[in-house]
């Protein structure tokens, strides 16, 4: 562990060494920056000729087994020829009348380090810090004046350096622990299932050569050991330093933790840390991240390290529970915690959002992208996350109600609130004809109006934290923020769609083709394995994900015996508009099928109106004790989750068919492994719904040389089917047989999109 080189910038060693204060998430705007860089541009330009602006300044220094390697930019240095003046400009809000020197100690020690580097190299005895504060909004400024000596700032420095290293002695120990538990940890079973090697090693080429995978793996071959484990070798190998596990559900984050678990009961030491959304881990029952609204805000920072300390020294899987018990001990927010925690682990495991959504990731992990393997657990579901990531919709009726409450409040936020409702009230009176269309092109012509809103909106947002109207208008300054950077990216690859009903306009802004959007963040990283066991077929998948033709791709069949699942076909026609004369057959289809034999079935209909009336038609009809029933509600808790999967456990006496939906939470995700599940029955081909954006979608496709109807229909269709049917066989004890009710089902097209697993599919007539 001797002379190793630690690098870490100005800011962040003296944010951490001089870390106090509380949480303030209250209204700030978001041009803060932009307004900053103006600002220092201009009092840097009108400095004279002896003045060096933006200076890169670094210097390696010995602190025990380590050299902490310090560099950073600072704002400018005056050289004449009997003094040195270090100046640091910061841009406030506040009034400059309310600042006082003891204001800010990070921005002090910030200057002050600059200060000794400085000095130390051109051997100054002196050297002067000038802390300038600029209004943001005027030309007004004020100057607070310190001199040190380098001895001064000597001490100074060793003093920061020392609460700094205290902290990360405990980091490098870590690592340390980390690297070696990984060259002694073995593969965690015995043998590998069949073609789990084969992804294994395909994970592990990827990141060594630093590119992409598209995975596709089938059902039960342990997929998350399978990149988890080579992407752990990769870190040892030095080829990375982190892992970002990405998910679309707390389901399979859950099957994340549980591998970590795994390797961590046979040695390894690794810092694994899992992401709650706020609303959910919040212990408030109102979400208001300031100071005066919550105890775990004020004065969070103050608390933070010795939080940071004693979780980083206890703890190896960092979940929820475990997060809340020391948020409460150490009094700490626990979602701003977590993501604190992150900035240290080894692992993280989040949500899509966190990582590829504009609207909320998280610019502080920002750093350590370019280190980090990220792995893309059931990545068939970013392609539709991603569309929704990207698009940006604006309501006129928003913009109403906000500037109605202003009106006798505020007449210039009144004004241009008002101006960007009236200007969708012409599109409505040119439009009436119509109540949905389709343009190519962005509407610049809302832009100088959502501009001038979104200024004014800032400008009252930061002087009226709560009160009457506050709500409505973040809510319209969020809205606008996120049409106008919507509007950055426009290409061909978006459609305008405005929609007219009643008194209401809307104006979508649909991403069609999110690829060149994922392409330009997955680069960012290390290394990316998409992977899933529905990545079929692969060719639209690497298509709509961002994949280039140097990526690696990879297919694994099902590690089990063919004869551990039939798979049968029904030739009902289930298509929309025989959706009512179907009823009674798939009713006696049910019947004949899942009542014949003793077991848990789930049933998956294309759309909660159609599985409820056949529930109805069979209830109407069947009376046995010994056949229960559950079925899926719109809306459903976690708890309520948890309670019907409770409802599948082993049977000998009687059946239970659980009636559910396609694309659900119950169809994908979910392990019933053993008799919990004996069968699943799958009614239509998953087509999703007829609608504009879609039919809009396909149009799309089709004018770039696809088959429009397959990318828009059939493809995203097809993997719901294939999602819903793996959930059966889960391991090598498993055996179920799945029954498919629709008459394409016999078509050539559709028959070649199933899994070969499921063939060869057989035609069945049930009496």
């Amino acid at each position: 562990m001797g002379n190793t080189v630690l690098t870490v910038s100005v800011r962040k060693l003296v944010e951490f060494a001089t870390m106090s204060g509380s949480i303030d998430s209250r209204f700030v705007g978001s041009n803060i920056m932009q307004e900053g860089t103006k600002t220092h541009q201009r009092l840097q330009n009108s400095r004279g000729e002896d003045y060096q602006k933006e200076v890169h300044l670094a210097m390696d220094m010995p602190v025990g087994a380590y050299v902490l390697h310090i560099e950073g930019r600072c704002d400018g240095i005056y050289s004449r020829e009997k003094q040195t003046i270090i100046e640091e400009i910061k841009t406030t809000s506040r009034e400059l009348s309310t600042l006082t020197e003891k204001d800010f100690p990070s921005y002090w020690a910030q200057a002050k380090m600059y200060g000794y580097i400085y000095g130390k190299q051109q051997k100054l005895d002196l050297i002067d810090i000038h802390l300038l504060f600029a209004k943001r909004d005027s030309l007004e400024e004020r100057t607070f004046i310190q001199s040190f000596t380098l001895e001064e700032l000597e001490s100074f420095v060793e003093t920061t350096l020392a609460e700094y290293m205290n902290f990360m002695h405990l980091i490098m120990e870590n690592k340390y622990n980390r690297n070696q538990s990984i060259k002694e940890l073995s593969f965690p079973f015995p043998v590998y299932r069949k073609g789990q090697k084969d992804l294994a090693k395909a994970v592990y080429k990827t990141i060594k050569e630093k590119k992409r995978l598209f995975a596709s793996a089938s059902t039960g071959i342990g997929k998350t050991i399978s990149t988890i484990f080579p992407a752990l070798l990769s870190i040892e190998d030095g080829k990375a330093e982190k892992i970002m596990y990405l998910t679309a559900k707390t389901v399979t984050r859950t099957v994340a933790e549980d591998a970590f678990r795994l390797l961590m009961n046979q040695g390894l030491s690794f810092k694994v840390v899992t992401i709650t959304a706020k609303e959910k881990i919040c212990f408030q029952d109102e979400t208001r991240c300031q100071r005066e609204f919550c105890s775990y805000a004020d004065g969070y920072y103050d608390r933070l390290k010795e939080g940071l300390r004693e979780i980083i020294s206890n703890e190896q899987l960092i979940d929820r529970g475990v997060i809340e018990a020391y948020a409460h001990k150490h009094h700490l927010c626990p979602f701003e915690f977590s993501l604190d925690i992150a900035m240290y682990a080894d692992a993280v495991i989040c949500d899509y959002n966190y990582y590829f959504n504009p609207k909320v990731k998280l610019q502080r992990w920002g750093e350590f992208h370019k280190e980090s393997i990220v792995l893309i657990d059931e990545a068939h579901n970013l392609v539709d996350r991603s569309r929704e990531m990207f698009s940006a919709e604006i309501s006129k009726s928003l913009y109403l109600h906000a500037s109605r409450i202003l009106k006798s409040g505020d007449n210039v936020l009144y004004l241009r609130l008002k101006a960007v409702n009236d200007i969708m009230l012409v599109w409505k009176k040119e439009l009436i004809a119509q109540d949905t269309f389709v343009i190519d092109e962005k509407p610049s012509h809302l832009i100088p109006s959502l501009t001038e809103a979104v200024e004014e909106c800032e400008r009252w947002l930061k002087v009226n934290s709560s009160g009457t109207g506050y709500e409505e208008v973040l809510s319209c300054y969020f809205e606008m923020q996120s049409f106008i950077r919507v509007m950055k990216d426009y290409n061909d690859s978006f459609k305008t769609i405005v929609t007219i009903y009643k008194s209401e306009v809307m104006v979508k802004l649909l991403c069609l083709d999110p690829s060149s959007l994922l392409r330009a963040i997955t680069k960012k990283s290390y290394a990316i394995i998409f992977f899933s066991a529905t990545l079929q077929p692969i060719g639209y998948y690497q298509t709509l994900l961002g994949g280039e033709k140097d990526d690696y791709h990879i297919k694994i069949e099902t590690p089990f015996e063919q004869e551990q699942l039939k798979v049968f076909a029904s030739s009902i026609s289930t298509k929309y508009k025989d959706r009512e004369a179907s009823i009674p057959s798939i009713v006696k289809t049910i019947i004949s099928t899942f009542h014949s034999r003793k077991g848990n079935y789930l049933v998956f209909f294309p759309s909660f109106e159609y599985m409820l009336q056949v529930y109805e038609s069979y209830k109407a009809i069947v009376h046995q004790e010994n056949v229960h029933t559950i079925v899926q509600e719109p809306i459903m808790t976690e708890d309520e989750r948890d309670r019907f999967l409770r409802f599948f456990y082993p049977r000998s006496e009687d059946t239970l068919i659980g009636f559910a939906v396609l694309g659900g939470i119950f169809s994908e995700g979910i392990d019933l492994k053993g008799d919990r599940l004996n069968g699943v029955g799958i009614i239509g081909v998953g087509l999703p719904k007829i609608n504009l954006e879609r039919n809009v979608m396909k149009d799309y496709f089709q004018e770039k040389g696809y088959n429009g109807f397959d990318f828009a229909y059939v493809y995203p269709g097809i993997n719901k089917v294939q999602q819903a049917g793996g959930r059966l066989i889960r391991s090598e004890e498993d055996t179920g047989f799945i029954l498919l009710i629709d008459d394409r089902y016999f078509s050539s097209k559709y028959n070649s999109l199933l899994p070969m697993e499921w063939k060869p599919v057989q035609p069945v007539t049930f009496k």
